[in-house]
């Protein structure tokens, strides 16, 4: 008979998914307030800021709170996922939408984004395992990088010729993505020709 959860066992076990739920409503008006920067010259910077660190801060929360807590899960997995996409996304969006970047690298994200999709499911049926997705170091440090991408935008007033350093920054995690495509794909063509699992059908 399965062990039942008492019901303050089950309100902490969504404190992950509560934390990452923050960081997707956060994304709005961080947005938002970037928008206002180009097109009103507003200078609350140090709002941004603070929403910035609140944004970073929460998705190493999340996580450490899933593992301290064990309660981490396929769904609280997929849901970090989709938060980081909806604040890379969108900021990517602004930022190319006001011609600080190249539009093309918002359109590199996305075809990242399908491609781990897809390879994270073929690798999970295949060797029908539990785990949502299927993480590589390159892929997820290059990430890492997009995610700290408008922190230059943010700190543009100590970062001599920001927009440079943000076309740098793109063309190394554009070098990081094609080679985690490569090495995923790669990846999931081994497994793709193992035999299959124990037990799987």
């Amino acid at each position: 008979m399965p062990f039942k959860k008492t019901p303050l066992e089950k309100f902490w076990a969504y404190i992950p998914n509560m934390v990452t739920l923050l960081r997707m409503a956060l994304v709005l008006p961080f947005i938002v307030l970037i928008h206002d920067v180009f097109v009103y010259d507003c200078a609350k910077n140090w709002v941004l800021m603070l929403l910035f660190a609140a944004i970073l801060a929460s998705d190493i929360a999340d996580g450490f709170l899933a593992r301290r807590l064990n309660c981490a899960s396929s769904a609280g997995a997929k849901l970090d996922i989709v938060s980081d996409t909806w604040y890379t996304i969108f900021s990517l969006a602004v930022f190319a939408w006001f011609k600080i970047i190249p539009v093309w690298f918002v359109f590199v994200m996305l075809a990242k984004l399908l491609e781990f999709i897809i390879t994270s499911k073929l690798m999970r049926n295949k060797q029908g395992a539990a785990r949502a997705v299927f993480f590589d170091v390159l892929g997820k440090a290059a990430v890492c990088m997009v995610m700290l991408l408008p922190g230059i935008f943010i700190f543009r007033c100590v970062i001599a010729g920001y927009k440079t350093v943000m076309h740098i920054v793109i063309y190394i995690v554009t070098a990081m993505l094609l080679a985690s495509l490569v090495n995923r794909i790669a990846r999931t063509v081994r497994v793709l020709k193992r035999a299959p699992a124990d037990g799987n059908r």
